[in-house]
């Protein structure tokens, strides 16, 4: 199916059509409300410059939200080319490079809810996600690619441009704050 010229009418009926849809698709990837409005501006910035070939679109849904992927992934380009933020592990193990509280592995055993029921909590959600924001962006985007999106190391390496070694001392690492964090903000209330 084929559609009309892009007019500057029709374009205001695909923005009040599909700002809400995108919006929430740019929050669920990118996890803050002020990129997620930022991505979708830009979608449709990029979807007005390229209003000639608007004619020649198939699904104007597919169209808007390729391009809201590659927006995303520029963003987290972007933030992972910032300079790395260095977290200090001393506080975590000890001079023999043992692990200094033994009770955060235990207290994520002994919980009483079951893994689904976490992930069915909007108030362990919630916690999640606050811990994820406070990740450094390179850590964060690996943890989504990987986990939220279950993208393969291999491609999550050459996306991020990085290591397997490197990549898999991240998401370690990223594991620790993460587990850290929920357990300091969740298994501890």
């Amino acid at each position: 199916m084929s559609h009309p010229q892009l007019t500057d009418a029709l374009f205001e009926s695909l923005i009040e059509t599909y700002s809400k849809r995108l919006l929430n698709r740019a929050y669920y990837l990118l996890s803050n409300k002020e990129d997620a409005e930022d991505a979708v501006q830009e979608v449709f910035l990029v979807a007005y410059a390229k209003r000639d070939s608007f004619s020649e679109i198939h699904s104007v849904e597919a169209w808007l939200l390729g391009i809201l992927y590659h927006k995303v992934v520029d963003m987290y380009k972007e933030r992972y080319r910032k300079p790395m933020v260095d977290l200090n592990f001393e506080h975590d193990f000890d001079r023999n490079g043992e692990w200094r509280q033994t009770d955060v592995a235990n207290a994520w055993e002994e919980s009483p809810k079951s893994l689904d029921a976490l992930l069915d909590d909007t108030d362990f959600r919630q916690s999640f996600y606050r811990c994820l924001d406070n990740l450094p962006p390179q850590w964060k985007v690996a943890v989504k690619l990987c986990y939220l999106r279950s993208k393969k190391a291999g491609d999550i390496c050459k996306e991020l441009n990085m290591t397997s070694t490197a990549y898999w001392k991240l998401l370690q690492r990223s594991r620790l704050q993460l587990r850290e964090c929920i357990d300091l903000n969740w298994f501890s209330k």
